[in-house]
């Protein structure tokens, strides 16, 4: 493997790191010993580690019983090494004993303090972020995924804190100065981004899975019953993923760990888990089902990477896919194993992550799900949908194509015979072939090689119907000017209505013809269950019975939501006209689905974010009341006994949905709510809050903002805290979202959490040229805390551009980029360029038929 001129030298060869850290709250420092124990496959003078900000104080090596020490110790800031030299050569097996220095610092990745304030006193506390290439900033190591080798942690504490890794302790001694060595049981064989350690003031909750394994979810102080939900739901996960995969956790203790400060969700460290508060703790009296739904799948994610990802590594971070992908699909697996009752695979994986990323990946700038990576800074930018969520998309896909047993088979062989190693995906690849006897690498050869994905077009011709496929792009004027000879094999499922049984075919041409007799009153729907990752363009004729059959519920859930989502994909894109969509949307009036209605809100407020501020855009606004004011009557304004999960969510869209659209019944409730509110916090019931305060928000003026920022700052819990951050970007005077930009990045916000803040305002349809321009004035703060972040960057710059509609403004912002320094994220800027530009020419083609249509409905 070791061809990439970035990886190290393939001559030395780490099997065990011996670490004993000692970190110093006070001055956020630490002093740290290290033996690696290497295999040395030929002579060499030379050791080359990767290290970052280390000083490094002492070096020697020991081969046999030679004992050197290095003569020269040579810095590479660009490659982020350190080279050991020797006078004589060393080989075999060799172990090079290091003493070194570091910092604790505040950027949340490698070994990083995090604080929260406990009454007036401000507690700190110290953990790690290795993921990707971040373990070298707090010890030197070969940072290479297929470096795997055995830890031996040992931790030097202040008495009274709490220490935190991979496994367990098997040692507590004392130390000089009020310390005390903590040392743990050696780790299995892993990459070092998988290792990690923590130390600060926890609680915990614990629990045992069927196996044994010992469960605990450490939380600081105050919150340890907000690890009640979550330590429950890894039990049964666990559970699950053992059957599943066949193969025990193999460590006896697994520890999921809450952080105040955290740059991503999660992070799957072997054993000690850490999340971000508010995917880990949830508060029984203030935390929505929205929330619970997130923490469940967040779990059920970092779970599926202890066997998916940590037992079974990818070789390189080409393969990311492997671990991100397969993960954010069994995710899905697993929670509906648990909790059957939330229709998780409609409601959250086919509404939200396939479709989100159907539009993500229908950018020319997208990039293929294996994508070769030549330097560190490149792995960030593939921390994205992509790796993620289309890959989880075409994991559902061959699922669903080999069937569940088949799949299930080949992944219990691909993780038995490459555990505790290294694998590619020709790997998994082989072992789904091997179990189903079907060719996956040919039919999956271009889904993870190539970018973007296909949209099948389904003509009637004589006697049956012609299919066309052609790479799909979100605008056309991309597509006009874009030629993709791809050929896709698509596995479809295609049902005929009156018909039970489902035909399944793998159209792998560019066209193809075939033939199937129906009445001038059958309805066709192609890609039954939405399982395959493409598009589908129906005729007007086919488009038409398709409609009668969703007004008459003939058609799933899943596939009634399909369809609008291609409708409005269809549109944005220029393939088809938008009016058509509209007009489709009729057989959709007494809809009760909400992954329905949460794609129909998508696309609706896709096309109204054209026209806002608009002199059109009161008409669109009343039609859209006009489309959710039966659901209204339905979901009522409170809470029902008998209520459950989805029947939660569906009530929170639809108030959302007619409060932004300016429904005066939901304005004057949620004044009256709020009002009670703030007098007694368990009058709103969680599931209530957000529509509440962001529709006081919206319609309020400075003594609302004042309330809710006061409430910001009075609330301990960070769920709480993100529904007030997002109602802060939602008031419409210029002043006031003045006001909340210059908050976004204050000392009352935590970095993490200015994201939160201006996604808040970049839905605030008032504040697009405000928040660019706030952008361009404090760019360097941004870059610096978000340039290396990759999604998290995409987010900032999707964010202070969400306003922007028009191609002159894509030029400003192409212009304003082209005079800044980047160091990365230069994909997340080209994306977003294509965006506005996309949105453009979906605007100019779509405003005239958006007119006519509303002149026909008034």
């Amino acid at each position: 493997m070791k061809k990439n001129k970035v990886l190290l030298p393939a001559h030395v060869n780490p099997e065990r790191y011996r670490l004993i850290i000692h970190p110093n709250l006070s001055d956020f420092t630490f002093k740290g010993e290290e033996t690696a124990y290497l295999k040395v496959s030929k002579p060499t003078k030379d050791i080359t580690f990767h290290s970052v900000e280390i000083k490094m104080e002492h070096a020697f090596v020991t081969a046999g019983k030679t004992k050197q020490v290095a003569h020269k110790i040579k810095y590479d800031e660009g490659n982020e090494t350190v080279t050991f030299s020797f006078q004589k050569t060393v080989s075999g097996k060799v172990e090079l004993n290091l003493k070194f220095t570091g910092i604790i610092n505040d950027q949340m990745r490698g070994f990083y303090r995090s604080s929260y304030k406990l009454g007036e006193e401000t507690i700190y506390m110290a953990t790690t972020q290795f993921e990707a290439t971040d373990a070298r900033r707090a010890f030197p190591c070969i940072d290479e995924p297929a470096s795997k080798a055995v830890f031996d942690i040992t931790l030097i504490i202040p008495k009274g804190k709490t220490a935190i890794s991979n496994t367990y302790p098997v040692a507590i001694k004392e130390h000089e100065g009020g310390y005390q060595m903590v040392q743990f049981a050696p780790t299995p064989k892993m990459s070092t981004y998988l290792a990690a350690y923590i130390v600060g003031d926890f609680e915990f909750v614990e629990r045992k899975t069927e196996s044994g394994i010992i469960v605990r979810v450490f939380s600081t102080s105050g919150k340890k019953s907000q690890g009640d939900f979550a330590v429950d739901t890894c039990v049964k996960m666990v559970n699950f993923y053992e059957k599943y995969f066949d193969i025990k956790f193999p460590i006896p203790v697994l520890d999921l760990v809450a952080i105040p400060d955290f740059n991503s969700g999660a992070m799957e460290n072997w054993g000690a888990i850490t999340y971000r508060e508010t995917a880990l703790l949830i508060d029984p009296d203030n935390s929505s089902a929205a929330t619970k739904e997130r923490v469940a799948l967040v779990i059920a994610h970092e779970l599926a990477h202890m066997w998916f990802g940590n037992l079974v590594t990818m070789q390189w971070w080409t393969h990311l896919w492997l671990n991100e992908g397969f993960a954010s699909w069994i995710e899905y697996l697993a929670i509906d194993h648990v909790f059957p009752e939330w229709n998780i695979w409609v409601n959250s994986f086919q509404s939200a992550d396939r479709q989100d990323v159907l539009y993500r990946d229908a950018l020319k700038t997208t990039h293929p799900i294996e994508i070769p990576v030549k330097h560190p800074r490149e792995i960030r930018d593939i921390f994205d949908m992509v790796s993620y969520e289309k890959g989880s998309s075409v994991i559902h896909m061959l699922n669903s194509y080999l069937g569940e047993d088949k799949f299930m088979k080949g992944l219990r062989l691909y993780l038995k015979k490459h555990k505790y190693d290294n694998a590619e995906t020709g790997d998994l690849w082989a072992a789904l072939s091997k179990a189903s006897g079907k060719d996956v690498k040919s039919i999956m050869a271009n889904w993870t090689g190539k970018s973007g994905y296909p949209v099948v077009r389904v003509e009637e011709t004589k006697g049956g119907f012609r299919l066309n496929q052609s790479r799909f792009f979100s605008s056309g004027k991309v597509r006009e000017k874009t030629k993709d000879k791809t050929v896709w094999k698509v596995p479809l499922s295609i049902k005929l209505s009156g018909n039970k049984e489902i035909k399944k075919i793998i159209f792998g041409k560019k066209t193809d013809v075939m033939k199937m007799r129906l009445s001038l009153e059958d309805w066709l729907k192609f890609n039954v269950g939405e399982t395959s990752f493409t598009r589908i363009g129906y005729s007007s004729r086919m488009m038409e019975m398709l409609g009668r059959a969703i007004a008459e519920k003939k058609i799933s859930e899943v596939d009634r939501m399909g369809l609008i989502a291609d409708a409005f994909a269809l549109a944005r894109s220029g393939v088809s006209d938008t009016e058509i969509v509209l007009s489709l949307l009729k057989a959709y009036e007494y809809e009760d689905s909400y992954a329905v209605w949460r794609e129909i809100s998508a696309g609706l407020n896709s096309l109204g974010k054209l026209f806002e501020g608009e002199v059109i855009y009161p008409k669109f606004a009343e039609f859209v009341r006009g489309m959710y004011s039966h659901m209204k009557a339905v979901v009522g304004f409170e809470r029902k006994n008998g209520d459950g999960h989805t029947a939660s969510l569906l009530r929170e869209l639809v108030l959302s949905q007619l409060s932004k659209y300016g429904d005066r019944e939901i304005v004057n409730w949620a004044r009256g709510k709020f009002e009670d509110f703030l007098k007694d916090k368990k009058t709103l019931h969680p599931d209530l809050r957000r529509v509440v305060l962001n529709t006081v928000a919206r319609e309020g003026g400075e003594k609302e903002y004042e309330e809710i920022l006061k409430l910001y700052k009075e609330a301990t819990l960070q769920e709480e805290k993100n529904r007030l951050a997002i109602a802060l970007g939602q008031f419409r005077d210029d002043k006031l979202i003045l006001k909340t930009l210059a908050f976004s990045i204050s000392d009352e916000v935590r970095k993490q959490d200015s994201i939160i803040v201006l996604d808040g305002v970049s839905a605030n349809g008032r504040a697009g040229n405000l928040i660019w321009k706030f952008g361009r004035d404090n760019w360097k703060v941004l870059y610096e805390r978000y340039g290396h972040t990759g999604w998290n960057f995409y987010r900032i710059i999707e964010s202070l551009t969400a306003a922007i509609i028009s191609y002159r403004g894509a030029d400003e912002v192409e212009a304003f980029i082209k005079k800044q320094k980047l160091s990365g994220g230069e994909r997340a800027i080209a994306q977003t360029l294509e965006r506005i530009r996309g949105n453009a020419y979906w605007k100019d083609k779509a405003e005239k038929q958006l007119q006519d249509f509303l002149k026909v409905r008034n």
